[in-house]
């Protein structure tokens, strides 16, 4: 199926509900430069009527495998699912209003050197027509107590399929964070990540649709994750924690609260802060 020069690749991407967004997704998978790889679009409960637009599209796109839940079992259970049937040697997400720019598949391919427990990239996040904030592009290595610090990787990694399955997936217990839990995780089992100059992701904020995680959720989570992870903070990260908290929160910002070590990551959390201000404001007022 592969050989080292072209390894296979696994995308699993989750969905519910969201037909027209997710055609978009697997379009940009398919739209990839580099060609050796699977989609596997897990349906998480949708209705009846978007479970057969679902299994008409899988049979209309090749590459593409779709996994029906008839009962919604969360997007951590549903990836999970995913990894359990991938057959790639690689595996990487996407969700199913985001999507990938043509290059992304093959610029992990070729930067992957088996050093690192993971590859991540910028983002770009489109909020409305001709609207677009970046995240930050400077190529990095992230260890485990840079993610303790602040998450600096986002919601999508690529890495080594049997990675994933050696520290159990994603945790379905946390209502929000799953993937900052991973990529904790994953940097404690096989050392550290990183981060790669470019911005092959694309975050769409410019519909009124649920995202997967909304900030309650994420406040939620959020909070499961301290406690779960809760001997391996120090007081300083705890800190950076709060900071993350009174952003997603809209509460007045404490930079008391930010140690010297978020500075070089703060202006990509304004940034994403400024996003979500804009589209609770935007859409408020409709």
């Amino acid at each position: 199926m592969s050989d080292k020069s072209t390894p296979f690749i696994s995308i699993y991407i989750p969905t519910k509900n969201r037909f027209t967004l997710l055609q978009r997704a697997v379009q940009s998978c398919l739209a990839q430069s580099y060609q050796s790889f699977e989609i596997i679009v897990v349906d998480d409960g949708s209705t009846p009527e978007v479970q057969l637009q679902l299994q008409q599209f899988a049979q209309q796109t090749p590459k593409m495998k779709l996994l029906v839940n008839a009962v919604s079992v969360g997007a951590g259970a549903a990836r999970n699912q995913a990894i359990a049937i991938a057959e790639g040697e690689f595996i990487t997400g996407l969700d199913d209003d985001d999507e990938f720019t043509a290059e992304r598949l093959q610029e992990f391919v070729a930067n992957w050197t088996g050093a690192d427990s993971f590859l991540s990239t910028g983002y770009q996040f489109y909020t409305g027509p001709a609207q677009m904030l970046r995240s930050a592009r400077k190529a990095m290595t992230i260890t485990a107590d840079d993610l303790l610090m602040v998450n600096l990787v986002g919601n999508q990694v690529f890495t080594k399929t049997s990675y994933l399955r050696h520290i159990g997936g994603f945790d379905p217990q946390l209502v929000a964070c799953q993937d900052y839990d991973v990529w904790i995780r994953l940097t404690q089992s096989f050392g550290a990540g990183r981060r790669l100059a470019n911005f092959s992701y694309i975050v769409h904020q410019e519909h009124e649709l649920e995202r997967i995680s909304n900030p309650e959720r994420r406040l939620t989570g959020h909070q499961q994750l301290i406690d779960k992870h809760r001997l391996l903070w120090t007081a300083a990260q705890l800190r950076s924690q709060q900071f993350y908290r009174q952003l997603q929160s809209g509460q007045p910002l404490s930079f008391a609260l930010v140690p010297l070590a978020l500075w070089r990551n703060l202006k990509v959390l304004l940034k994403v802060a400024l996003v979500q201000w804009y589209q609770k404001k935007r859409f408020s007022s409709r």
